[in-house]
């Protein structure tokens, strides 16, 4: 017994050349495009919400390099100077105000405690509108008198 097949014939494992162009459901809905779209934007905007934070932490962050970079600078300063001109002040570099001061160390294990001094700077300015500081101290050996 013979099969025959015809062109439009399923069973005759040919495959029909019109069947091949169409595909059903090869396309994205209405429906999962909107989904995927609103999906996109919750996460495009939880991003951006980060974005203010790190630019905050960032300007937080320069304005303390700042200050130590002018606390360092003045601090250096007052080490070239002798022992006997070192005195309290407060002085302004750029928009910070440096104060120093100048004190003994509580170390009583030093063999001359009076030839070493404490000097402090404390750099105070205000960024968003709160009132920042850091605080440096280093150590001066004065000369034998």
């Amino acid at each position: 017994m013979s099969v025959q097949c015809g062109m439009r014939n399923a069973e005759c494992g040919i495959p029909n050349q019109h069947s091949a162009l169409r595909t059903p459901h090869s396309a994205f809905s209405l429906v999962e495009l909107i989904i995927s779209l609103g999906i996109l934007s919750v996460g495009l905007v939880g991003a951006m919400r980060v974005f203010p934070i790190g630019l905050q932490a960032s300007a937080r962050s320069e304005m303390s390099s700042r200050a130590t970079m002018a606390a360092q600078r003045i601090l250096e300063s007052l080490k070239l100077r002798s022992c006997e001109d070192l005195t309290p002040e407060t002085t302004t570099v750029e928009e910070f105000t440096v104060t120093t001061r100048l004190g003994q160390p509580d170390l009583a294990h030093l063999v001359d405690p009076a030839r070493l001094k404490t000097l402090e700077a404390m750099v105070a300015w205000t960024q968003e509108g709160r009132p920042r500081a850091l605080t440096f101290v280093t150590y001066v050996r004065c000369k034998a008198q």
